[in-house]
């Protein structure tokens, strides 16, 4: 059975989640094409590694 998830494409987002949490101020920006460029990112994986990096970093973007 197939679970529909890309595990090669999972990977790569997370792989930039740590990237950006470890390069978070040094990071060129504007961060969304850099990351798409630098790890080969579709725009919902970039959005998907950024918010993994805001929970690697601590950053809680609950809503109240």
């Amino acid at each position: 059975m197939n679970s529909g998830i890309d595990h090669e494409l999972s990977y790569k987002a997370d792989e930039a989640a740590v990237w950006l949490a470890v390069n978070w101020w040094k990071a060129e920006r504007p961060l969304v094409p850099n990351l798409r460029k630098r790890f080969g990112l579709t725009p919902l994986e970039t959005v998907h590694a950024m918010r993994e990096c805001a929970r690697i970093r601590g950053i809680d973007n609950a809503k109240p």
